[in-house]
């Protein structure tokens, strides 16, 4: 991936992060502030349809009022305890629309002499401002209900100054910016670092889907190469018969085997990359399985004057796919005996204990140093550093090897063997 591609991506990935998180933190600040605003004002508004509801407070303020009037003792005690003089207020107004109760209220009338009595909203709870005689804006939540049977008083109106929690609201947004902006750069901050995050698998996928392509063409390449110089040969020497020529004929032809091989196995890991390949799982006698594929290696073995040990444990009937296990069992003979010389040992031994099945395969060659028993499973890798075709590999059986086990749930492990060589453990799961 070229690097303005990459940056684009990744500048892609940045805004997209930047503005999911902004669109989450404004859509829950704006949640909690209407919230914690209604939820503020609900409780004046409450307390205020009390009072409207409750008609001993409403007859016992316009009793009062009427004897402040006339000059009497007060009430005695009433059930419904009256309103704080300071949050909330009651006002009585006459049909003219002038306040008739100066009297009680004291110095707050100074607040409420630039008042006027509306009528349009009665038995309806609203919000209202007033400027008192400093010119300080004042804010209430009233209530405004008709007296009847009444001479001088036409309307009772309830009021409760909603200043301090218009003061509380305010202040409590304030915070509320403050934090949505705090949290709003650590948004910028964490969209970068997740943006770089992201990115880090993408650049790593191209980057071994680039050493793939180079690694396949040059395997490709290596036996095109050889054809295509035998082929160009024959043309050189077009009175030879095919007897003269059948060495050549021999090494095109096993050419174009492995290049058969190896096509096979590359589409092999395209098909396994896609998720396009599917097991085909059945019931299978372990035993009589396992014979049929390590009898030909016995004797491919004993040919070459190596030792090849098999040991089956008791035959039991598993579920695996068939064909899948062959292939892979085929991989990892191939390799125990292309890195064993004549004279050593390959040891194959197979078991069904706590639920798992067991296999290994030992062999007492050249062995795998500590650090490459992980690389040997990636595509292309071979333990020699340089790519000769001296074991005739491509460095993709351990690869598909892996992907099998991988299918089947298990497990693949590489050990030494002592005093040398390498021992292979497979483990399946046995549900």
């Amino acid at each position: 991936m070229n690097k303005q591609l990459s940056k684009k991506q990744r500048v892609n990935y940045f805004l997209m992060n930047l503005i999911s998180f902004a669109s989450i933190f404004l859509i829950l600040g704006l949640i909690v502030f209407q919230l914690v605003q209604t939820s503020m004002y609900e409780t004046v508004d409450h307390d205020l349809q009390r009072l409207a509801d409750d008609q001993k407070f409403l007859q016992h303020q316009l009793t009062k009022s009427q004897q402040v009037q006339d000059n009497s003792r007060p009430l005695g005690k009433l059930d419904t305890p009256p309103p704080n003089n300071f949050q909330q207020q009651v006002i009585l107004w006459t049909k003219e629309g002038k306040i008739a109760n100066k009297a009680e209220l004291g110095s707050r009338y100074y607040d409420f002499q630039n008042l006027r009595l509306s009528t349009k909203n009665l038995h309806n709870i609203s919000s209202i401002q007033t400027n008192d005689s400093n010119g300080r804006t004042l804010h209430f939540h009233s209530i405004t209900l008709p007296v009847e049977n009444q001479d001088q008083i036409a309307y009772i109106q309830l009021l409760v100054n909603t200043d301090p929690i218009k003061g509380t609201v305010e202040q409590f947004k304030q915070i509320l910016i403050i934090c949505m902006i705090i949290f709003g750069l650590l948004s910028i901050a964490l969209s970068y670092f997740l943006s770089k995050w992201f990115m880090k698998p993408i650049l790593t996928s191209w980057k071994k889907q680039q050493e793939f392509v180079e690694n396949a063409s040059h395997e490709l390449r290596t036996p095109l190469t050889i054809i295509q110089a035998k082929l160009e040969r024959l043309f050189t020497k077009p009175n030879h018969t095919i007897l003269e020529e059948s060495e050549t004929i021999a090494l095109s032809l096993d050419e174009v085997q492995r290049l058969s091989q190896l096509t096979s196995d590359l589409l092999l890991l395209a098909r396994s990359d896609s998720n396009s390949l599917t097991l085909e799982k059945e019931p299978v006698k372990i035993n009589p399985f396992l014979n049929t594929v390590l009898m030909p290696y016995q004797e491919l073995a004993v040919a070459e004057g190596k030792e090849f040990l098999i040991d089956l444990g008791e035959d039991q009937q598993l579920v695996f796919d068939k064909k899948r296990i062959h292939q892979l069992l085929i991989i990892l003979l191939d390799n125990a005996l292309k890195y064993t010389v004549a004279g050593e040992k390959i040891v194959v031994s197979s078991s069904v204990k706590n639920n798992q099945w067991l296999i290994k395969i030992s062999d007492t060659g050249i062995g795998i140093s500590e650090e490459k028993k992980t690389a040997v499973f990636e595509r292309f890798y071979r333990v020699e550093e340089s790519r000769n075709r001296k074991t005739g590999g491509y460095g993709i059986g351990l690869a598909i090897a892996k992907w099998i086990v991988d299918e089947h749930q298990g497990k693949i492990e590489l050990k030494d063997t002592t005093p040398k060589g390498t021992t292979v453990v497979l483990r399946f799961p046995i549900k």
